[in-house]
């Protein structure tokens, strides 16, 4: 006898001994009621009330659960009047500002989110800052986790490359960035490896930032102003140029410069590495005599330095993409069922100001469209590439061939 749903019971053959003499017409069936995890939850809350009380810790605990197992269940509103209760419980038992409740906002913003109520989302996210400044202080390392969950939350449900996504989304992961950067600093010193990770991390959003404003043909001139609405953490509104993005953005490369020169640890080619990829900043945006001047720099660092005097010609001997850069995937549709990544041979001219020119494809894959390989070449096109160096010097590179990275995407169900 297979096994069917009855009256919301699910009817399971059991296997064990049966007498020889029953074997041959014997079923045994036993009746087990299926679980739904919003009932046991409502149930363990009115048991834990009904002992300990409305406001009892455990509660909240119970709330969480019951608002998680809601939202698999999609009922947004029912899971968003759990995680509020949660929040109400936390608290009454822990203050107005204990951080306990952070969680349960997250949750909620989320929700909100979902439902589309972003500038709600935006509110709770902005009350989660507050409710923490306040416990810990702005500038205190106990910050850093939560500023590091925010940021996670708005890179999870708002990537840029959503049609939902908007210039103030990235404005505020600029914000908590660059808080996380003045915390860690202040904490660790501006020496310390973190230091140095966390001002490239600023750096990155600025020219992700950038990027987002130009595709959207918004002009580069110094005096266009971006009304930027109310970001979180300031109070008021912020304007600001493309002009100022991109010297905001130099600002943190040159900060993570500084950072590895402090540091004594670091050894000739990661300084001269970081010092390269400031240069790289200011050649993706026109100022070629800097990013030729900075690139000098670092290879001075290499040549000067007797262990890695030998490294210094090798290391910017053929172009490079630039570090801070997408690597540019292209999602290629395979029918055929599998899933895998390849790379496709692209051969180009680089000019000393690291731009791609006459792009062609080597070796072309059978199971690739001409539409997806002319994709390709508008990718590569719209790349800044460091150009190769000698004596320190940017030259132009003829007949270069770089492998373009590509991902295989499975078409199958």
């Amino acid at each position: 006898m297979k096994p069917s749903l009855c009256h919301g019971f699910l009817l399971v053959c059991l296997s064990f001994s049966i007498p020889s003499w029953a074997e041959d017409d014997a079923v045994v069936a036993a009746y087990v009621p299926t679980v739904d995890p919003v009932d046991n939850y409502l149930d363990a809350i009115d048991d834990n009330e009904a002992v300990h009380g409305a406001y009892s810790t455990e509660l909240a605990d119970l709330y969480m659960g019951l608002g998680q197992s809601l939202m698999d269940k999609q009922d947004y509103d029912e899971a968003k009047k759990a995680f509020q209760q949660g929040v109400l419980i936390t608290r009454v038992n822990f203050g107005l500002n204990s951080p306990d409740q952070t969680n349960y906002l997250f949750a909620v913003a989320s929700i909100e989110n979902i439902q589309g109520h972003r500038r709600l989302a935006d509110k709770v996210l902005d009350d989660i800052y507050r409710i923490n400044i306040r416990n810990y202080g702005e500038y205190d390392p106990g910050m850093l986790p939560v500023l590091d969950q925010l940021l996670k939350w708005y890179v999870n449900n708002r990537p840029v490359n959503s049609s939902e996504n908007r210039y103030e989304d990235l404005e505020r992961s600029e914000l908590l960035t660059s808080k996380m950067a003045a915390i860690i600093e202040l904490d660790k010193g501006l020496g310390h490896p973190d230091t140095t990770d966390i001002y490239r991390r600023v750096g990155q959003l600025h020219w992700v930032t950038i990027k987002y404003v130009l595709q959207r043909g918004i002009s580069v001139e110094p005096g266009v102003i971006l009304s930027t609405g109310a970001p979180p953490l300031n109070v008021g509104t912020r304007s600001v140029s493309v002009k100022t993005l991109v010297a905001h953005g130099r600002n943190a490369f040159a900060k993570a410069v500084e950072s590895v020169r402090e540091d004594e640890d670091r050894t000739p080619m990661e300084y001269a590495e970081v010092t390269a990829q400031l240069g790289d900043f200011n050649l993706a945006f026109g100022k070629r005599k800097t990013a030729g001047e900075i690139y000098q720099r670092a290879h001075t660092i290499l040549a000067e330095d007797e262990h890695s005097e030998h490294m210094a010609d090798a290391y910017f001997s053929t172009p490079t993409p630039v570090r801070f850069m997408e690597k540019g995937l292209q999602p290629i549709v395979d029918d055929s069922g599998s899933a895998d990544q390849i790379g496709v041979e692209v051969s180009m001219t680089v000019t000393r100001g690291g731009r791609p020119l006459d792009i062609q494809i080597l070796n072309s894959p059978e199971n690739i469209p001409g539409h997806e390989l002319r994709k390709i070449k508008r990718t590569v096109g719209d790349m800044r590439f460091r150009p190769r160096l000698s004596d320190g010097l940017p030259e132009e590179t003829q007949d270069f061939v770089w492998q373009v990275p590509l991902v295989i995407v499975n078409a199958s169900p």
